[in-house]
């Protein structure tokens, strides 16, 4: 088994709901050892279960203002120049910079927690003990076993495919030892050179700019898009009733006691439900049919909201076929792990 190191980014917040899930569907799964890479401020309850497991725990003091810990990043990296122009161009990835122009969102903290991580996993020695890492968030629930990394190719990035707001979304990632470090190399050129950056981001003529626009235009300037390959979406965000969020909130579920911050992760996570039982059940034919069911469901999902067709057509797809179609997704995973165990292997004949 490849050695493993998943990192939660930037907090840990809502382990009440998410973390035992965490233990049995992703850490177990993989093997891993658990990396925190979080802000040190008042909402953190260091007694949390991420805490209590974690081998690494690397926090930086949280500032009234994100942009004093980019100012702080730039002159221990040995820059200088004005990063803050980075702000006219809008319209949220910099969230959590205060100054004119401001953006909305958290989504300038998450880019200087990448480069935050970057720093660690090199001054800390770690990079080498570990084939794969996993830059995840805490908030997530794993309903199901993540897919075995035997089943996602270490030449490849790999991201959930969803919730990519017109780029690539950045809640999760797999990536090799190989490129963990360029994958985390999205916040360089902020600090290094923002007068570049600032250009090259102007001639895209893009209308607004969110961290996943952001994403996906730094992986193609890294070379990196081309190796992008994507997974189902198998896991969902909550938070508690009272929990500190800088963007959604959500809608409370009273079957499950928290909220649910996005529904389309929700239903891709029930989606995989029906199909994934066990490690056992994910093969490359099952991960490729139900990422295109998942996909599936988003789209019909998003043109009920507005085509008449689909308004007609919703209370049958939602959720008869579409149970339909999981439950034959799951036979066929189930029938072919029969068929594997059941022919014999090849025995090589000694010469």
């Amino acid at each position: 088994m490849e050695s493993t190191l998943v990192i939660v980014l930037a907090e840990t917040r809502a382990y009440e709901y998410t973390y035992d899930l965490l233990r049995s569907n992703l850490l177990d799964v993989y093997g891993a050892d658990l990396c925190l890479c979080v802000a040190d401020n008042a909402r953190e309850d260091t007694n949390n279960p991420f805490y209590r497991d974690a081998k690494y725990i690397w926090t930086y003091d949280e500032p009234e203002d994100w942009g004093d810990a980019f100012d702080r990043a730039q002159r221990a990296e040995g820059h200088s120049d004005d990063w803050r122009q980075l702000l006219s161009i809008k319209d949220q990835w910099l969230g959590g910079v205060r100054g004119e122009g401001a953006h909305p969102g958290s989504a300038g903290i998450l880019l200087f927690f990448r480069w935050f991580l970057k720093r660690s996993l090199l001054e800390h020695g770690v990079l080498d003990h570990y084939d794969r890492f996993v830059v995840t968030r805490s908030d997530f629930v794993h309903p199901v076993p993540q897919i075995p990394l035997a089943v996602l190719d270490p030449d490849f990035i790999w991201v959930p495919d969803g919730e990519d707001y017109g780029g690539i979304t950045d809640r999760h990632v797999v990536a090799s030892r190989r490129d963990i470090l360029d994958v985390l190399s999205v916040t360089d050129d902020v600090i290094a050179d923002p007068a570049a950056l600032h250009d090259a981001m102007q001639a895209q003529h893009a209308p607004r700019w969110n961290l996943e626009r952001y994403l996906a235009f730094s992986y193609k300037r890294l070379g990196l898009a081309g190796r992008v390959r994507r997974y189902p979406y198998v896991m969902y965000s909550v938070r508690s009733p009272d929990g500190h969020t800088r963007w959604a909130k959500g809608t409370f579920s009273g079957q499950h006691g928290y909220c649910i911050k996005y529904q389309t992760e929700y239903r891709g996570a029930r989606i995989a439900q029906w199909i994934i039982g066990t490690t056992e059940d994910w093969s490359r034919g099952v991960l490729l049919m139900l990422r295109a069911l998942i996909a599936a469901d988003r789209r019909i999902s998003r043109r009920s909201q507005s085509s008449r067709f689909w308004k007609v057509c919703w209370p049958l797809w939602d959720p008869w076929v579409l149970r339909g179609l999981a439950l034959g997704t799951a036979a066929f995973a189930r029938c072919r792990r029969i068929v594997v165990r059941a022919t014999p292997r090849q025995t090589p004949i000694a010469s």
